[in-house]
């Protein structure tokens, strides 16, 4: 009874030391990866062209971005309104942070019209890339998206796909103007 006694107390001595350690450990703070975030920041106009493509019709869209750092700046998240000549209203939101333990950049987004997606990709000069999957018509494509204008007021988005990961076709691209 005394050695279970002893446990219990030890138990509950551990557990204290450990909800306070907890409580006061210093809060992480975001680095030079998570800063590189801030040159997507703010209101953008956005103008863009698909081609014929496994996922959907040619077609031209217009509309505005608008991004924002979340709290801790960690990450950001960015909301597109744009209207398609095919899709109509389309509706996207974003998240974009940095990874720290897998060393890369994720994003997902999800839209109105039921379109999800997890990518990965890195930072590199003035170019971000990412990279994700597109289940689409019984196959799934792998898709490059290339950003490019980093630090400047006018970026360059370009997405490209591929049935092998080698053979990659363009379908599509748009141009982001920062609002002033």
């Amino acid at each position: 009874m005394k050695s279970t006694m002893a446990i219990v107390i030890a138990l509950a001595i551990s557990s204290g030391a450990l909800t306070f350690a907890q409580s006061t450990a210093i809060p992480a703070k975001p680095g030079p990866e998570h800063a590189r975030l801030a040159a997507l920041v703010g209101n953008w106009t956005t103008e863009g062209e698909t081609t014929e493509n496994p996922f959907g019709p040619a077609e031209k869209c217009a509309g505005k971005l608008t991004t924002e750092w979340f709290d801790g700046r960690f990450g950001i998240v960015r909301r597109l309104e744009a209207k398609c000549s095919s899709s109509g209203d389309v509706r996207q939101l974003d998240s974009l942070a940095y990874d720290a333990a897998a060393k890369q950049y994720t994003w997902y987004f999800l839209d109105n019209q039921g379109s999800t997606g997890l990518g990965k990709g890195s930072i590199a000069d003035d170019t971000l890339t990412m990279n994700w999957d597109v289940p689409a018509k019984g196959k799934v494509y792998k898709v490059r998206g290339t950003l490019k204008g980093l630090g400047t007021a006018k970026f360059s988005w370009r997405q490209e796909y591929s049935e092998d990961g080698k053979t990659w076709k363009t379908y599509f691209n748009s141009t982001d103007t920062k609002s002033k």
